[in-house]
């Protein structure tokens, strides 16, 4: 189960403990890995009405596919070594601390 598994009625589920076993465990593992999704099946657990427990879990799920396409687009923008002028610019930036030691170690102490 992945976020964007999670829908409303997986959510208004889990909080009147009508979710078969291996679905609440499953939902229960991913509560552990986000603390976003954990605080909002406690708030959610808190609120009495059910007519605006089904819109509050409505937003929740909406902010939550929010955070998952934010991350999806970070990912993508992170920078790759993948041509060959990066390896080369971190080897010789390497090579240069090395030598640099090196050298440092050879000098004579006074």
């Amino acid at each position: 189960m992945h976020h964007s598994d999670i829908d409303e009625a997986q959510l208004l589920a889990y909080i009147e403990g009508s979710l078969t076993p291996e679905e609440q465990f499953r939902l229960e593992t991913l509560l552990d890995q986000d603390p976003f999704l954990s605080d909002a099946i406690d708030g959610l657990s808190a609120i009495e009405d059910k007519a605006q427990l089904r819109m509050i879990a409505g937003q929740i799920n909406a902010q939550l596919r929010r955070q998952i396409q934010s991350r999806r687009k970070h990912r993508r923008r992170r920078p790759r070594l993948d041509n060959h002028w990066g390896w080369i610019f971190v080897l010789v930036l390497l090579l240069l601390v090395l030598l640099s030691w090196w050298v440092i170690r050879q000098m004579p102490t006074r």
